[in-house]
């Protein structure tokens, strides 16, 4: 533990002004997929993803969430327009 703490409080201003928007990043990333795949949802998916982001677990499980949806039904209509079908 001090080997950490001490890596920690010898690290660079560039080493977190990297690693702070990463983790930020994977944190919120069922965030950011929700409001590209499960616009419904987003605002329960973004309350959720506060705590989540400390279970692996309920991460995943947001993943999950913000991934379903209507994305089969969004993808059926592009595929049925792109083969010319009403």
């Amino acid at each position: 533990m001090n080997d950490m703490m001490q890596t920690f409080s010898n690290a660079s201003p560039m080493f977190w002004a990297t690693l702070i928007p990463l983790v930020l990043f994977i944190w919120f990333l069922p965030v950011i997929l929700a409001a590209f795949f499960n616009r419904p949802h987003l605002k329960y998916i973004a309350i959720a993803a506060v705590p989540a982001g400390l279970s692996f677990i309920a991460w995943g499980a947001l993943i999950v969430w913000a991934c379903s949806g209507k994305v089969s039904g969004r993808f059926n209509q592009w595929f049925e327009k792109q083969q010319g079908r009403p």
